[in-house]
């Protein structure tokens, strides 16, 4: 019996880039890109988020706002230049539970409009 369907198939990897920390908002991402897309979680520190976005295509950039507020332009930027949704969340004081349930819709919306623009 011969399948009809191409030997090839595109299967886009789907990745969430999440830039510094801290570890809760690490693992909240984690949980939220696994729940939400079975996205794989791509950790990048300050220093190689530019090399780490521009590798990982991810369609949700994810950080805190203490670490957004250091270079908000270059951060909007590095999104925009993917087309990923960037995602910035108050983390001071925060448990992974209470990260993980803001960031859960988040992710769902940035990972519609990532296919609703191709």
């Amino acid at each position: 019996m011969s399948s009809h369907r191409p030997t090839l198939e595109h299967m886009p990897v789907l990745n969430v880039v999440v830039i510094g920390g801290p570890d809760e908002l690490v693992e909240a991402a984690r949980r939220a890109a696994s729940l939400v897309t079975n996205a794989t979680l791509v950790q990048a520190d300050l220093t190689s988020a530019a090399t780490s976005v521009a590798r990982a295509r991810p369609f949700a950039v994810v950080m805190s706002d203490e670490l957004y507020g250091f270079d908000s332009r270059e951060f909007d930027a590095l999104a925009r230049d993917v087309q990923a949704r960037l995602i910035v969340l108050p983390t001071d004081g925060a448990t992974s539970r209470s990260l993980q349930q803001r960031l859960t819709p988040l992710v769902m919306d940035a990972f519609r409009e990532y296919f609703r623009d191709e």
